[in-house]
C-alpha cells in the first residue's frame, strides 16, 4: 500500500517540488542557526546595559547645567508612571537628594 503511493505521479510531483525547501530547513537546522541567533541577540542585550549607563551618566552631566529641563524631565518620568506610587515615591527621593 505504501508503495502503491511512493510510486504515485502525484507523491513524486509534491516530493520534486518541495525538496529545495526541505533541504534548506534541514541545513538551516544542522548550522545551529537558531541557536547562533539567540546568542547574537543574548550578547546584544547584554552589550546594551553599558552602553546605557554611559549614555545616563552623560545626559546627567549635560542636564546639571541646566536645572529646569532636568525638573521637566523628572517631572514626565514621575507623569509616566502614575500607575505605580512606589515608583513615583522612588523617583521622587531622587529629586529630593539633587
Amino acid at each position: 500500500m505504501i508503495n502503491n503511493i511512493r510510486t504515485s505521479p502525484l507523491y513524486r510531483g509534491g516530493t520534486r517540488r518541495t525538496k529545495p525547501v526541505r533541504h534548506f530547513l534541514r541545513k538551516f537546522l544542522n548550522d545551529w542557526s537558531l541557536d547562533f541567533a539567540a546568542m547574537l541577540a543574548y550578547n546584544l542585550l547584554i552589550a546594551l546595559l553599558p552602553i546605557a549607563i554611559a549614555l545616563f551618566g552623560i545626559l546627567g552631566l549635560i542636564l546639571k547645567s541646566y536645572p529646569d529641563v532636568e525638573k521637566r524631565i523628572k517631572d514626565e518620568i514621575i507623569n509616566a508612571t502614575a500607575f505605580d506610587n512606589t515608583t513615583q515615591q522612588g523617583i521622587r527621593q531622587v529629586n529630593i537628594i539633587n
